[in-house]
């Protein structure tokens, strides 16, 4: 009888489950593997700005018709959009509901506000684009990457064109293949990567925050249900469940490495696993890593609400307007913002006016709230890159409904 092989998912899946029971019972000492789990999230990291240019650039430069770029574009973006309004709406709605932060005592700390301002959009136009490269600078990569592949549609030597169209398509096949290796350590490195962070998560504040992490997980599985869910299948009349099981190996990874880019190998080879069109798949993926963080959304109107309540404030109608318009524009721009989610924290409650010792607060839970909201930005790459692939006529619904998950042992890539 032939053994059945274990899905690279459900290794994946074990490790996680193991790294968590680990962290729980050892504690503290466990971090002495943490290495381990750096050192996978490093070779990802390596990877990235190079798979990030040649995927981008090579994707624009192989479409022919310059009109065909901009209608993916537009779609593309559009769902991205929708998915992130959406998930605005839930993160206020949540947030009145529970009012997050009554009955916080507010520490004493001082942290530094940091500004935003138009230059923090101009800077994503890179000054050199090489050292873009160099720094991993991922925003400023994606745009010379645009650049690059739309100036070399426009070339009119037909054997430039071709030249510079074998390379990109020979350095992305060259970092792939790299990834594909890198993979086979991924279930170590997300043991430990687990197994640490548990350690490490401090739990003695779940007591005072509890109806900011309820808002927040009430808020987070809506979004996966109305939106993941509901509307994809409304959409496209694809089983979600069929999606999720082939999603399953990026949100693991994404959960683990609380990075999108860092993801970006696995989600990407599985949006294409899935039979949705390559050259869509090199273009979407790329771009919701960069601009679309459904994350954000759910999490802005709750970081404000925390406090505002912790103050004794209550919400009023424009503001309530206020929290869904900044939802949209940060969760769209914060990859411009140097520090992440707690810099955004820092930056909304300077807007408002409101304490920002607040922040300690956030940063105190931002683990749970850093490994699930990667999670949910990558499942949301991949959910607009699929409906885009659908309505375009560019899914291969026979790969999509087969019975193999991606990341399989027996696949073409890990």
């Amino acid at each position: 009888m032939k053994k059945k092989k274990v899905s690279f998912a459900m290794l994946l899946l074990a490790a996680s489950a193991l790294g968590v029971i680990a962290g729980y019972v050892v504690g503290e000492p466990i971090a002495v593997i943490k290495p381990l789990g750096t050192l996978f999230t490093r070779l990802l990291f390596m990877l990235v700005p190079g798979l990030v240019f040649f995927s981008i650039a090579s994707s624009f430069a192989n479409i022919a018709d310059i009109r065909k770029l901009s209608k993916w574009a537009g779609k593309i973006i559009g769902w991205f959009m929708l998915t992130t309004v959406i998930g605005t709406v839930i993160g206020t709605a949540t947030g009145l509901f529970f009012k997050p932060g009554q009955g916080i005592t507010l520490p004493d700390a001082s942290y530094e506000v940091t500004k935003v301002s138009a230059q923090n959009y101009i800077e994503w136009i890179p000054s050199n684009a090489f050292g873009a490269l160099a720094d991993g600078n991922i925003i400023q990569i994606v745009f010379f990457a645009i650049f690059a592949g739309i100036a070399i549609v426009l070339m009119k030597n037909e054997s430039h064109k071709d030249f510079l169209k074998t390379m990109l398509n020979a350095g992305q096949d060259l970092f792939l293949t790299i990834i594909k290796y890198v993979m086979y350590y991924a279930p170590i490195g997300i043991f430990a990567l687990m197994a640490s962070s548990v350690a490490a998560f401090k739990g003695s504040l779940l007591s005072e925050m509890s109806s900011f992490l309820t808002a927040y997980t009430v808020a987070f599985v809506l979004h996966i249900i109305l939106v993941y869910f509901v509307m994809f299948w409304a959409i496209t009349k694809l089983n979600p469940f069929t999606f999720f099981k082939k999603a399953l190996p990026a949100l693991i990874t994404a959960f683990a490495t609380t990075s999108s880019a860092g993801t970006m190998p696995v989600s990407l080879q599985a949006t294409k696993d899935m039979g949705v069109d390559e050259e869509l798949a090199d273009f979407g993926i790329p771009l919701g890593v960069t601009f679309n963080m459904d994350s954000m959304a759910l999490e802005i109107p709750l970081y404000i609400m925390l406090g505002m309540y912790a103050i004794g404030a209550n919400p009023t109608v424009p503001q309530i307007l206020q929290f869904v318009l900044l939802g949209v524009l940060f969760s769209i721009g914060c990859a411009g913002v140097p520090g992440g989610g707690i810099a955004i924290a820092v930056i909304l409650v300077n807007t408002f006016g409101l304490p920002v010792e607040i922040v300690g607060w956030i940063a105190a839970v931002f683990f749970y709230l850093d490994v699930t909201g990667t999670a949910i930005n990558v499942w949301g790459d991949m959910i607009s890159t699929t409906i885009a692939a659908k309505t375009e006529g560019m899914l291969d619904e026979k790969k999509y409904n087969s019975i193999a998950a991606v990341g399989d042992t027996n696949s073409k890539a890990a």
